[in-house]
């Protein structure tokens, strides 16, 4: 094996990868990335049993050679941390070799044939989306993910597809961001897939421009093409909650503020919040709104935000970090906080984004 190539397009290709190289590494080989030659690029891929990806990188010069496995983090580091413009690769015997004109680093390799790559499964739907849009979409809603929770399908995002339209869903039991987005495709079939918690974030942080990306949905996993990329998912098994269930519609109290006075006001009370449940006081009393907290040492904060127009008077608590994800994903200036009553969940909306909802539910204080 010998591979002539530009640092800068190796550096590229690992950088996509290197999200999901297993840091525990549970198995050895999951701490590893997989080399394959594909006609005249290199071909790297790292998976974590979840999530596999692939990244293509064109070489200036390259023998064949049978698949190997390198150290991810070991082989991302050494590139990263060169400063020459083009390196060499090669194998002598079981070690893998980088080479530039005044350095030579020499790491272990596995057997390509033990990397763990997933089966190709039939798609039942193809859709292709704007990177952009569908990035916006994913930060809409992706805080409201559960993190560890036993209901395992909370931990995830649901996407639902439907005729010229997609939609994304996410809910950790306590808080629900729920948004949608057009897609040019009539005649689709109708799917709900949740996708796990890590896929989403890497998919965030690997979107990056404008261009569209092809969506390949299948009963048990997705698999998304874009940027010189192959990223499959698979699917956690469960049956999401009925969402709509949860968003409270005819709403009596509808309180509109601008978002620009809201989401500061929410930060500095946050300050003296309790640290662990972070519950805050909302108040509505004649033409104003007062939000207070109280924590353990009898600290307090008090602000008023003035309002238009005089609404019905409530008190009712809420999770401060809740309300502040929603304020601050909300598009434009102006937000309305819609309530019930004390033991009723606000919504959240943007009269600037009629396609996005967020709900958090109330607190005891």
């Amino acid at each position: 094996m010998k591979i002539l190539i530009k640092r800068e397009e190796l550096k590229r290709a690992i950088n996509s990868i290197i999200g999901v190289v297993d840091k525990k590494q549970t198995m050895p080989i999951l701490g590893h990335i997989l080399l394959e030659t594909n006609n005249k690029f290199l071909k790297l891929t790292a998976t974590n049993l979840e999530v596999q990806i692939s990244s293509v990188a064109e070489v200036t010069k390259m023998d064949s050679f049978e698949s190997i496995a390198v150290s991810g983090r070991k082989f991302y580091e050494i590139i990263r941390s060169l400063d020459s413009k083009e390196v060499e690769l090669t194998t002598i015997k079981e070690q893998f070799v980088i080479k530039t004109r005044n350095s030579s680093y020499k790491i272990s390799t596995l057997s390509g044939n033990d990397f763990p790559l997933f089966d190709r499964s039939d798609s039942s739907e193809t859709i292709n989306i704007n990177q952009e849009k569908l990035l916006t979409l994913f930060n809409k809603t992706h805080f409201s993910m559960a993190q560890q929770d036993v209901r395992f399908y909370l931990n995830g995002l649901l996407l639902e597809t439907e005729p010229n339209k997609l939609k994304a869903i996410a809910t950790d039991g306590h808080r629900l961001a729920a948004s949608e987005m057009s897609i040019e495709k009539k005649q689709i079939n109708t799917t709900a897939s949740i996708v796990p918690r890590k896929a989403i974030q890497e998919l965030i942080r690997l979107l990056v421009n404008k261009e569209n990306v092809k969506a390949e949905i299948s009963p048990n996993s997705i698999r998304f093409v874009f940027n010189n990329l192959s990223f499959i998912t698979k699917l956690i098994d469960g049956k999401f909650p009925d969402y709509n269930r949860v968003i409270p519609t005819n709403t009596e109290i509808n309180i509109q503020l601008n978002s620009q006075a809201l989401k500061p006001s929410l930060q500095r009370v946050s300050i003296l919040a309790n640290e662990k449940f972070k519950g805050i006081r909302l108040e509505t009393t004649g033409n104003s709104l007062d939000l207070s907290s109280v924590n353990p040492e009898q600290e307090e904060a008090n602000e008023t935000i003035p309002l238009q127009e005089k609404v019905k008077e409530i008190v009712v608590g809420f999770n401060v970090s809740y309300l502040i994800d929603a304020v601050s994903s909300c598009e434009g200036n102006a937000v309305c906080l819609s309530l019930n009553d004390e033991n009723s969940s606000a919504l959240i909306t943007s009269p600037e984004d009629k396609d996005t909802k967020y709900v958090v539910m109330p607190m005891r204080l």
